[in-house]
């Protein structure tokens, strides 16, 4: 529902109906004294039924279609010039009324656009007191003449009507619609001047006006189309800001510019603490809507600072501002997102790495570097703060990486020592966590994952179950059906497995551990996650764990056979599995089989023919 006009605004529409009023009055008026003119006549309602058909689709000029340029004003203005002001008052007035009506405008609004298109025509027909149309150029400076006055009219009292609605600064109004219309008005003062020769010369001619009125309609739809779709390539969907294509051009550009003016600027990395856990804890949807809000924050155009969303919850800042200055900026941004409360109460804290051009670096390639280390030092140092730059910290940080660095590879090694622990305690025969790593890796082959993935889907393959050391052998080794208590339990370890991984720096494999159990219908646990919404890692190590479960003996149970596991894996394909993993796994075991049954015949073949050689020589 469409909120009530301000006081002004209600003026303002009261004002346009008040001025209007005498000058249509006065119109009708001139035409009733008139000899009536059979060609006058027909001429005007000719232009009169093309300006309200042209009203009736309205050529946007921008994105958000809100601005546009209606093609009735050619056939308003050309009128006026070809027969008086008093026609062209009328036919501008009767026509986009009319065109107001069938849309179902609010009654206010028609009268208020109806009475504007009234009083720019009156405007246009001024230079007819000078000027007269049976000649062609004084038709021509006529049109462009009136159709300036009629623009200056139009457009100003409509920008004076959302300058009084949406509380905008009037003059920003005009330059913004007059730098997205300017040309198109241009452009059809001069079709109104071919209507007015043309009409004048014969009018049936008219028609030959078709050509250049469908040219104009078609180059600003496909201007605006082409404008939509390179914002569409360049904007990152969730947050609104650049994207990663938008960030590397800008940064092009600005250092481009920076050579030439020998002015440097600054870069910066932004990077979400701890984003994972926020959307493990609050979710997706609030984890999206804290992205959207800590991008209105980052974006700063009037301090000089523009932002970029790589993807994730990783964004960039290029501040055109020394490097001192441009910390500040960065520092106070820091203070500001960790002090707000983003919906759905979501606690938000960022690290900053940043570095400045040319002093840091000379090339695009080395800045971005020491900005995504600066970055990393921010982190490694206790996160929600600002890292600048300094040549002089490389040493001491490089020897603080590898004390890190030895920390997390004896952890990772207590956790794989664990999750040994874990399969020998748990009711499973054999190296379970071992075997659903290979599996894991061998589907991951199949997808033509690389390398860095594949490494990662192994290990995640390996410490899935890590989870499981903290419930009790009791629990584990129950030959019976679990009770509710001790099931809520066993569902809580993918949780306890990737809280346990925490500060390992592993990433992802914490979170493929977390959801490991979650399934394609949204059937899972621990967060009911479904199709997409599940990580990748997560849905290939879900496939292999559920192959070497059913293939495994229990205390309760027989093992099943591979053909009958591999059944139970397909039939399931589409609710608790992705099919696609499915399909890798199926294509993985079909061509394991067939590696067995060739190394069978071959071992076959090998031993007939060492018979065949001892029988002769026997």
């Amino acid at each position: 529902m469409e909120r009530d006009y301000p006081p002004r605004l209600r003026w303002l529409i009261a004002s346009v109906f008040a001025l209007t009023t005498p000058v249509l009055v006065g119109a009708v008026v001139s035409l009733g004294l008139r000899e009536p003119e059979p060609e006058a006549l027909f001429g005007a309602a000719v232009f009169g039924l093309l300006a309200f058909l042209a009203d009736l689709k309205p050529v946007p000029l921008d994105e958000s279609r809100m601005r546009s340029v209606s093609l009735a004003f050619v056939f308003v203005l050309a009128a006026t010039v070809l027969f008086g002001w008093a026609y062209g008052v009328v036919i501008g007035a009767v026509s986009v009324t009319a065109s107001q009506i069938v849309e179902h405008r609010p009654v206010r609004r028609l009268l208020f656009n109806g009475g504007c298109y009234a009083l720019a025509a009156f405007a246009a027909a001024a230079p007819g007191l000078w000027l007269h149309s049976t000649d062609v150029l004084e038709s021509t400076v006529w049109a462009f003449g009136g159709g300036a006055l009629f623009v200056l009219v139009n457009v100003g009292l409509v920008c004076l009507a959302v300058s009084f609605y949406g509380g905008e600064r009037l003059g920003a109004l005009l330059i913004d619609n007059m730098r997205h219309a300017g040309a198109a008005f241009l452009t059809m003062a001069s079709l109104a001047a071919l209507a007015i020769v043309l009409w004048e010369s014969h009018p049936g001619l008219l028609a030959l006006l078709t050509g250049p009125l469908a040219a104009l309609t078609l180059y600003q739809r496909s201007a605006l189309d082409w404008r939509i779709a390179n914002r569409a390539a360049h904007t990152d969907s969730l947050t609104g800001l650049g994207n990663l294509r938008a960030y590397e051009l800008d940064l092009e550009e600005t250092t481009d510019r920076s050579d030439e003016m020998g002015d440097g600027f600054c870069l910066c990395y932004v990077d979400v603490d701890s984003f994972k856990e926020i959307n493990d804890t609050f979710g997706h949807p609030a984890g999206d809507a804290a992205l959207s809000g800590l991008a209105k924050m980052l974006a700063a155009p009037e301090k000089g600072i523009r932002a970029f969303r790589f993807g994730g919850d990783e964004f960039a800042l290029i501040i055109e501002r020394p490097l001192d200055e441009a910390r500040v900026l960065v520092e106070e941004l820091c203070e500001r997102v960790a002090t707000t409360v983003f919906e759905s109460d979501v606690p938000v804290t960022i690290s900053a790495g940043i570095a400045s051009y040319p002093s840091h670096a000379r090339e695009i390639d080395e800045l971005q570097r020491i900005v995504d280390s600066s970055l990393y030092a921010a982190k490694s140092g206790g996160r929600n703060g600002v890292r600048a730059y300094d040549p002089t910290a490389r040493a001491i940080r490089s020897i603080d990486a590898q004390k890190q660095l030895a920390v997390r590879h004896t952890r990772l090694k207590v956790a794989e020592s664990l999750i040994r622990l874990v399969d020998a305690r748990d009711t499973y025969t054999g190296r379970h966590s071992q075997s659903v790593s290979e599996l894991s890796a061998a589907i991951a082959i199949q997808l033509d994952l690389d390398d860095d993935v594949l490494a990662q889907i192994r290990l995640a393959g390996l410490l899935h179950d890590l989870g499981k050391i903290l419930l009790s052998d009791e629990v584990l080794q129950k030959p019976s059906a679990l009770s509710d208590e001790e099931f809520a339990l066993v569902r809580a370890h993918p949780e306890l497995g990737a809280s346990l991984l925490l500060g390992l720096e592993i990433d992802p494999v914490d979170e493929w551990v977390r959801h490991h159990h979650e399934h394609w219908d949204g059937s899972g646990y621990p967060y009911g996650l479904s199709g997409e919404q599940i990580p990748l890692g997560s849905r290939i190590i879900l496939v292999a764990d559920a192959y070497d479960a059913i293939t495994s003996a229990r205390s309760y149970r027989e093992a099943a056979t591979p053909a009958e596991a591999i059944a139970e894996i397909t039939r399931s394909a589409g609710r608790q599995f992705d099919p696609n993993v499915v399909a890798a796994f199926l294509s993985h075991m079909e061509q394991t089989d067939a590696a067995e049954t060739r190394a069978g015949l071959e071992s076959v073949l090998a031993f007939e023919s060492d018979l065949a050689q001892r029988r002769l020589v026997a």
